[in-house]
């Protein structure tokens, strides 16, 4: 049985009520699509640091999308400026692209959409729904040691557990982990390198002088092709090593998931930003196939959604519905502590590195019009 919201459904029953919604939901018509492009700068602390870490000052040039149905609904978007996909929605209703990612991020204000019209939040939608808050991390560029150890002192104040970091070879992050671990004890990191450590003799030195301190694991550290190193390092070091599950930095080289399964490379999987559908069937195959390959009950994971408030809080609601997304994702950090405003109007609660999937109908989220007219490119 399969719970849906206070509702015990069979597989059976829940594909009929899809057919039931998507059937009700025609009636739903888009009539218009609002593009907004906005500049939203890093928070002011921050930005002198990621531009020597070499990003850009601005924090997020990204487009807001607002869509307009004939009832009067309106749904909200972030993300890459895709307006030639509007008039692909334009005269549709909303449920003819459920769990279609070709209209991603409009995905995003097309379920938030459907959402409202139900009454359902946007996590209910995708099915199962497994948790009401999500384990969610702090994130930092390769910065100095130093500047580090500030921003996770900043960082566990306000409520997180976790401290993402990346390692680059412009720093030493044996360093960097030490700095951390000495301003803040309890916080667990997440060592980022995006494969830049190269080879497996790297990695394991790096591994084997930080072991000792309070590493949650390992992400990416070689190129993910390399099976049999990533099989080397798990042999000759105790940390949990991580890999993107076919998307995001260093995709190009990574093997079939059910391949890094089965030989055992990781630990845990990133499923980053690439629509609904492909990230839940990502969350399936963690859930599952580990189970056929070895025994073992699932693979943990996290889940990336980077955006301003709409686009992060979807990644909160995809998370709740993914069973293996138990670990601390980044969908909440850049919108709510790294930008300078998230462009919602309501203030996300964390607590105790949990932050909660809000239980409006569609993403529970409200546009704010006054940042939006502030940010917004002239």
């Amino acid at each position: 049985m399969l719970p849906y919201g206070d509702i015990e459904l069979s597989p059976q029953a829940f594909k009929l009520l899809i057919r039931l919604i998507v059937f009700e939901g025609t009636k739903l018509k888009i009539t218009d699509v609002e593009v907004f492009e906005v500049k939203v700068p890093w928070v002011e602390r921050l930005r002198e640091d990621m531009t020597k870490a070499r990003m850009t000052p601005l924090g997020a040039h990204t487009f807001v999308y607002k869509v307009h149905t004939d009832d009067g609904l309106v749904g909200i978007a972030d993300g890459p400026d895709v307006r030639s996909l509007i008039p692909r929605i334009i005269g549709r209703s909303p449920f003819e692209f459920i769990l279609d990612d070709s209209v991603y991020p409009l995905q995003i204000a097309l379920y938030d959409l459907m959402g409202k019209y139900l009454g359902l939040p946007v996590c209910r939608l995708f099915g199962p729904v497994y948790r009401k808050k999500v384990n969610v991390g702090y994130w930092s560029h390769c910065f100095p040691p130093e500047v580090l150890a500030r921003e996770a002192s900043i960082a566990y104040e306000k409520g997180f557990k976790a401290h993402k970091i990346k390692a680059r070879p412009f720093h030493d992050p044996v360093e960097q982990v030490k700095a951390i671990s000495k301003a803040v004890p309890d916080i667990e990191i997440i060592v980022d390198a995006n494969c830049t450590f190269w080879l497996p003799s790297k990695a394991i030195k790096v591994a084997k002088a930080i072991e000792g301190y309070n590493i949650h694991c390992l992400e990416s550290p070689i190129p993910q092709q390399n099976i049999e190193g990533y099989l080397e390092i798990k042999a000759k070091t105790t940390i949990p090593l991580a890999m993107h599950m076919g998307w995001g930095s260093g995709s190009e080289w990574t093997p079939n998931p059910m391949t890094a399964i089965e030989r055992r490379m990781v630990d845990y999987f990133v499923v980053e930003e690439r629509g609904a559908s492909k990230n839940l069937q990502s969350g399936i195959i963690a859930e599952n196939a580990i189970g056929r390959a070895s025994g073992f009950e699932g693979v943990p994971l996290f889940i990336e959604v980077v955006g301003l408030g709409p686009a992060e809080v979807f990644g909160l609601h995809m998370a709740a519905a993914m069973k293996m997304a138990i670990l601390p994702s980044i969908t909440f950090v850049f919108s709510q502590f790294l930008c300078e405003d998230d462009l919602i109007e309501e203030s996300l609660k964390l607590k105790d590195g949990e932050a909660e999937v809000p239980d409006k109908p569609g993403l529970g989220v409200t546009l704010d019009e006054k940042a939006l007219k502030k940010y917004s490119v002239k």
